[in-house]
């Protein structure tokens, strides 16, 4: 059972302006879905139907309400009256790029704006968003510290309880097959070293560099899964180095449960992320992770470490190499993968459960709000 609120009920309005339903997105259906389960009204409003459609099956209210870019003066009261017939008493802004009509608009109705920030790269860099993040921003909460010392860089002058880091939570959900049955649907050997990644197959999660490192690395299957517009170019990259029978494509799957439970090591190559949502899923699945140095890597997986078999690795640069060589040594360690699932299963146990997520988000939404 959910545990009581440690704030009074609160009516939270959030705003998801993106394109197509991804990591953050998920991200914030998720959190939205805790906080409803612990009395808390919410209520997600969408640029897209298919996000409001996807978000809806969280089991939280969702409806369609456009902001447009700058110039699209109308937004700002357009978000206005929606949340005033909502009677918001907090907005949750999702979409950096939107936050200029999404806190006017706020502020318009006489409600307390938290940005929630993903990308390491949604940063205060121009006069407008300094001017927001001063002045119509109430708190800025991330994921990862690097997030939160660059925009204490960029805004100096910020008071530092404004911005806060507020770590993922993840939660294993019920039915998920255990290795050998996930195995077995997948037409893997049982004794088979399987790694994997998981992501839109877009040119930002570079899969291409995880093709390059698992050809250099015999004595292993992986698996992608997921779709996307570069699909056909890393098929023609895995029939150009031979390695079809070895590397497989699933698709787009909408269940990513059984695919952890079937890897040994998930590897994630993007150019960049938040801190990824697959990061927090594999420690969860007890599946240790090979990472770029993506934002919230380093905290995920490196801090506070101190022994031989870590949680994952975060290697120096973004190049194939790296990855390459980090694969070689765990897949053909069987002790040193046992060593690190369990410490993937134990971090994420201890540092990245969901009722402490909940924890922090109602602390922080509660304080914004005065309750």
């Amino acid at each position: 059972m959910p545990e009581a609120p440690s704030v009074r009920p609160l009516r939270i309005a959030a705003h998801n302006g993106a394109p197509e339903w991804g990591g953050a997105e998920i991200a914030v259906s998720r959190l939205l879905a805790g906080l409803q389960q612990r009395g808390h009204t919410v209520h997600l409003f969408c640029n897209r139907p298919l996000v409001q459609e996807r978000a809806a099956a969280f089991g939280i209210e969702t409806s369609r309400l456009h902001v447009g870019g700058d110039v699209a003066l109308a937004s700002s009261f357009q978000v206005a009256r929606a949340l005033k017939r909502f009677e918001a008493e907090v907005l949750l802004v999702g979409t950096f790029r939107k936050t200029l009509h999404l806190a006017l608009g706020a502020r318009a109705a006489g409600v307390p704006v938290v940005s929630r920030i993903g990308q390491s790269t949604d940063l205060p860099r121009n006069a407008k968003y300094r001017w927001l993040f001063r002045r119509a921003v109430d708190r800025v909460v991330v994921s990862a510290s690097d997030v939160a010392a660059a925009y204490r860089a960029a805004l100096p002058d910020l008071p530092d309880d404004r911005v806060v880091v507020v770590p993922k939570g993840i939660e294993v959900p019920d039915g998920v097959p255990d290795r050998s049955a996930a195995r077995a649907a997948l037409g893997l050997p049982e004794g088979a070293v399987v790694v994997g990644a998981v992501a839109r197959l877009v040119r930002e999660k570079r899969i291409d560099r995880f093709v390059e490192a698992v050809a250099r690395v015999p004595g292993c299957i992986a698996l992608i899964a997921g779709d996307g517009p570069e699909r056909e170019a890393l098929e023609r990259q895995v029939r150009l180095i031979g390695e079809i029978d070895r590397i497989r494509f699933l698709g787009h799957v909408n269940d990513p449960w059984p695919i952890f439970a079937a890897l040994d090591l998930l590897v994630i190559s993007s150019e960049r992320e938040s801190m990824a949502n697959i990061m927090m899923e594999a420690l969860a699945s007890a599946v240790p992770v090979i990472s770029t140095p993506v934002s919230g890597a380093r905290d995920v997986l490196v801090e506070g470490v101190d022994t031989a078999a870590p949680p994952g690795r975060v290697v120096a640069d973004y190049g194939a190499s790296g990855l390459g060589t980090a694969l070689q040594r765990i897949v053909h360690d069987p002790a040193l993968r046992r060593a690190m699932s369990a410490a993937a299963l134990e971090r994420a146990r201890s540092r990245y459960s969901m009722d402490g997520y909940l924890d922090r988000w109602e602390s922080e939404l509660g304080m914004v709000v005065g309750g």
